[in-house]
């Protein structure tokens, strides 16, 4: 099943905020771990967590803002990456879950 590219990165940020409060990872590898979850968005934008705050970050000319990245629906049929104001998918038709929708 696809998977909207921030959301997977969130939760591995919360799984690495985990093993560093039970002491099972010092705190270079956790920035470095936490480096790593860096996502583009579709105008090729990089967005990154920050390791304090599980912020949002994008670089805008020579400084870090914070702010909310492009969130996609991806469609579970065939993993395009769809707007938000989508309800069906525009490659394939499927119908699009919403997050927090109920099925």
């Amino acid at each position: 099943m696809a998977v909207e590219p921030f959301a997977v990165a969130e939760l591995r940020y919360f799984e690495l905020v985990a093993s560093r409060k039970s002491g099972s990872l010092d705190a270079p590898t956790f920035r470095k771990a936490v480096r790593a979850l860096a996502v583009k968005d579709m105008e090729g934008r990089e967005w990154i967590l920050g390791p304090e705050d599980g912020q949002w970050h994008h670089r805008e000319h020579d400084r870090w803002i914070t702010a909310n990245p492009p969130r996609r629906l991806v469609c579970p049929a065939c993993g395009h990456h769809n707007l938000t104001r989508h309800s069906f998918c525009v490659e394939c038709g499927k119908t699009l879950v919403k997050p927090g929708a109920r099925v």
